[in-house]
């Protein structure tokens, strides 16, 4: 194929893309609409309720979930090295745990 191929079916794959993400868009709004519904009804029943043939549904007490900034971590740990603190700062480090992204397209949208 040529450049010039490659650019049309480039642009009508984007637009195939723009198509689906909207039908998804739709599809998430219809989604949470039901959950806010089968919420309110379970809310009603208790908290607590099973469906034959669907499953059981509750709600959920909101909680706290403590997370830590990574890059304020490392500084930290340069931090703790430099100043001699060597191991405090291996102590942080023996906990630091690395996992691979799989790489992929990357889509950046126009700003309407």
């Amino acid at each position: 194929m040529n450049q010039a191929a490659d650019y049309l079916l480039l642009q009508s794959l984007c637009q195939d893309l723009d198509e689906v993400e909207n039908q998804v868009a739709e599809l998430n709004a219809e989604r949470e609409s039901l959950r806010a519904q089968l919420s309110e009804v379970v809310e009603r029943l208790g908290g607590k309720a099973t469906v034959q043939g669907f499953g059981s549904l509750q709600i959920a007490s909101p909680s706290v979930v403590a997370t830590y900034d990574r890059k304020g971590l490392e500084q930290l740990v340069q931090e703790l090295m430099q100043a001699g603190n060597t191991p405090l700062a291996e102590a942080i480090q023996e906990h630091r745990k690395e996992s691979m992204r799989v790489g992929g397209l990357r889509v950046v949208r126009e700003k309407a």
